[in-house]
C-alpha cells in the first residue's frame, strides 16, 4: 500500500527522516478580560508596554549579535529590522495611542495593532511583503510574552533526540532558539522560500519544506515522516518504521560518500562558524576544516570569558576538525556590537573607529588572554590564527609580537604549545597595495570580502538605502582580490576567501581560475558550491584567460552576465 504523501515548497535542500515534534506557541499573555469603560489605568498600561518593549529590544539585540557572530552581517539584519519595528510610530506608536485614546490594555493594544498590520500586508499582491507578516507577528509574540512576565522563552524542545520540527508558522526568533544540532528538518504550513525562517534554515543547513496548503491537520497527526527539501514532498512513516530510523539529523543530497573528501578545482572548502555548537554543521556538510572561527560570541555576555573557558571553546573545535585546520580569528568587535562586559563607548562611525586589533591594542589584557588560550589549544590539532582589520605593516608586526609574547608566557607556565600558522585578513583597501611586503610576514591571507567591499565602495552595508551599491561583482573589488591572490602565489603563501562572497557559487569560476586555495562559508552553502565547482577545470580557466576577461569588464552587470553565462555553459 502506498504511503501517504503531501506536497509543499522545497525551501532548504536536503533529505531527512525522523520523529515529529509540533511547535505550539504557548505561554504568552492571556487574552484580557474586557474592562468596564474608564477602568483601565492608561499610565500603568503605558508603563507595562514600555517595559515589554525594552525587554524585547534586549532579547532582539542578543539574537542579532548571536547571528552576526555565528553567520555574518546579512542574517543579523533580520533582527535589526525587528528592532526597528519597536521604535516605529506606525507600530508601537499606534499601540501607545490606543492605550491613551481608547483605554486599551497593553495586551489589547499589541493584538489590535498587529491584527491591523497583518491585514494590510496580507492584502498586498507582493509575496515579499506578505511574508513579512511573520516578522510582525514575531515581534508581537515577544511583546505579549514579556507582558505576561515570561522572559524565559516559549519553546520547550524535547530534552533528547533529533526531531522534525513542524509548525503552523516559524518565526526567526523561534528558529534561532531551537537547538539546530538536534533539528532534523523543518515543516512549516505557511510561508515561502523568501521567508526569514527559510533563509535561516538554508544558512544552518537544515532541510525544510514550507507552504503546505492541503492536508496539514492530517499531517501533524503522524509521529514520523520523511521529506525532501529540494522537491518539497513529505511522506508519512508508520510505526514499524520508527525503530529503523537513524539517530542522525537530516542529510543533504549534495553530500554523496564519494564526494566527501574530493577536492573541488583543487580548493579546500571550509566552514565559517561562531561557536563550538556549530561543529555539528561542519561534520554534517563535510567541511574541510574551519576557515573562519568568529570568537566574538564568547565576549558578548555580561562577563568576559576566562582563559580556561577560551581554551575549552577553541580546543573543542580544533579537536573535532582534526586533521583539517581550524582558523581562529582574534577578537573582531567594536562600538557597533553590544558587549556589556566590554563596556564599549558608542562611536559615530564604529566601522572606522576602535574595533578589532585597534581595540585589542588598547585593551592588551583581552588580547594576551585570547592569544595564550589559542596557543594552549593548539596542541589539540592543526591551528591557525589570523588578525582582522590590519591597515599597515606596523600593526601586523605588533600583533605578531603579542603572539610571540603569549607563546613564551604559556611555555613559562608549564603548558605545551603546538604549531600555529599565522595569517591576516585583507579587509582594508590600503593593504592590497602593500600585500607583497605583508606576505613576507605571514603564512596566509584571508580576504574578508564583506568589509573589503564596504571600505572600497564607500557603502554602509547596513544601510538599505544604498544596498544596490554594495556590489560583490564590482570590477574594482574583484581586481583587488586578484591582485592579493597573485601576490600571495608569488610569495609562496596560500589565500582564502572568508566573507559572504566565499559562499557565492556564481563566483566559483572566477575563484577557481584565480587559483584561490580555500573558500570558507556558512556550512549550508557548501553543497551548492561543490556543485558549482564540480564541472570546472582550473587549468582550462587559466589557459583561456577567464579571470582577465572578468577584470576587463567595466561594470558589475557585465561581470554578472559573464559569470552566469560561463556557469550555464559548464553546468
Amino acid at each position: 500500500m502506498d504511503k501517504k504523501r503531501w506536497q509543499g515548497i522545497g525551501a532548504s535542500s536536503g533529505y531527512a527522516a525522523g520523529r515529529t515534534w509540533l511547535l505550539r506557541t504557548a505561554g504568552s499573555a492571556p487574552e484580557p478580560v474586557a474592562d468596564a469603560p474608564g477602568s483601565v489605568d492608561s499610565q500603568s498600561q503605558l508603563a507595562r508596554l514600555q517595559r515589554a518593549i525594552v525587554i524585547t529590544d534586549q532579547a532582539l539585540i542578543q539574537f542579532e549579535e548571536q547571528v552576526r557572530a555565528e553567520k555574518g552581517e546579512d542574517l543579523a539584519q533580520i533582527f535589526a529590522a525587528h528592532r526597528l519595528l519597536l521604535s516605529d510610530p506606525a507600530f508601537t506608536g499606534e499601540m501607545s495611542l490606543g492605550i491613551q485614546s481608547k483605554r486599551w490594555t497593553a495586551e489589547q493594544a499589541v493584538r489590535q495593532v498587529t491584527d491591523e498590520a497583518v491585514t494590510m500586508l496580507t492584502a498586498l499582491d507582493d509575496p515579499y511583503f506578505r511574508e513579512r507578516v511573520v516578522d510582525i507577528q514575531d515581534v508581537s509574540q515577544q511583546l505579549l510574552q514579556h507582558l505576561g512576565g515570561n522572559s524565559a522563552g516559549l519553546i520547550q524542545f524535547p530534552p533528547i533526540g533529533n526531531w522534525v520540527v513542524m509548525a503552523e508558522e516559524l518565526t526567526p526568533a523561534q528558529t534561532i532558539s531551537l537547538p539546530k544540532d538536534r533539528v532534523a528538518a523543518f515543516i512549516v504550513r505557511k510561508g515561502g522560500k523568501t521567508s526569514h525562517a527559510a533563509i535561516l534554515a538554508r544558512t544552518y543547513g537544515i532541510p525544510a519544506v514550507v507552504g503546505l496548503n492541503n492536508g496539514w491537520e492530517e499531517l501533524i497527526e503522524f509521529k514520523a515522516v520523511e521529506l525532501d527539501g529540494d522537491e518539497g514532498w513529505i511522506g508519512a512513516l508508520d510505526t514499524a518504521d520508527l525503530d529503523a530510523l537513524p539517530s542522525t539529523v537530516g542529510t543533504n543530497h549534495a553530500l554523496m560518500p564519494a564526494e566527501e573528501a574530493q577536492a573541488y578545482a583543487n580548493m579546500t572548502l571550509a566552514a565559517n562558524i561562531g561557536n563550538p555548537s556549530d561543529v555539528s554543521l561542519v561534520h554534517r556538510f563535510k567541511a574541510q576544516g574551519v576557515g573562519l572561527y568568529r570568537t566574538e560570541f564568547l565576549f558578548m555576555g555580561d562577563v568576559l570569558p576566562t582563559e580556561e573557558e577560551q581554551v575549552a571553546a577553541y580546543t573543542e573545535v580544533i579537536t573535532a576538525c582534526t586533521p583539517h585546520v581550524t582558523v581562529i580569528r582574534t577578537l573582531d568587535i567594536g562600538g557597533d556590537k553590544r558587549a556589556p562586559a566590554l563596556d564599549l563607548p558608542e562611536e559615530k562611525n564604529p566601522f572606522l573607529g576602535v574595533r578589532a586589533l585597534r581595540l585589542c591594542f588598547k585593551r592588551p589584557e583581552l588580547f594576551e588572554t585570547q592569544l595564550r588560550a589559542i596557543w594552549r589549544a593548539s596542541t589539540a590539532g592543526p591551528t591557525a590564527v589570523m588578525f582582522p582589520m590590519i591597515s599597515n605593516l606596523e600593526e601586523l608586526r605588533r600583533a605578531k609580537e603579542y603572539l610571540e609574547k603569549a607563546r613564551k608566557a604559556v611555555i613559562s607556565q608549564g603548558h605545551a604549545v603546538g604549531s600555529v600558522q599565522v595569517g591576516m585578513m585583507i579587509e582594508v583597501p590600503a593593504v592590497v597595495w602593500i600585500a607583497a611586503k605583508l606576505a613576507q610576514e605571514v603564512d596566509f591571507f584571508s580576504i574578508g570580502t564583506n568589509d573589503l567591499i564596504q571600505y572600497s565602495l564607500a557603502v554602509d552595508r547596513e544601510n538599505s538605502e544604498v544596498a544596490d551599491l554594495y556590489q560583490a561583482y564590482h570590477p574594482a573589488v574583484l581586481g583587488m582580490i586578484a591582485q592579493v591572490a597573485r601576490t600571495a602565489q608569488a610569495a609562496g603563501i596560500w589565500t582564502g576567501i572568508c566573507g559572504e562572497a566565499g559562499g557565492d557559487s556564481v563566483l566559483a569560476p572566477f575563484f577557481a581560475g584565480l587559483g584561490i586555495d580555500e573558500l570558507s562559508m556558512s556550512p549550508g552553502l557548501l553543497p551548492k558550491m561543490r556543485q558549482a565547482l564540480s564541472g570546472l577545470d582550473r587549468d582550462k580557466l587559466s589557459s583561456e584567460g577567464f579571470v582577465d576577461k572578468i577584470l576587463d569588464c567595466a561594470t558589475a552587470a557585465e561581470v554578472t552576465d559573464m559569470l552566469k553565462s560561463y556557469n550555464k555553459m559548464v553546468s
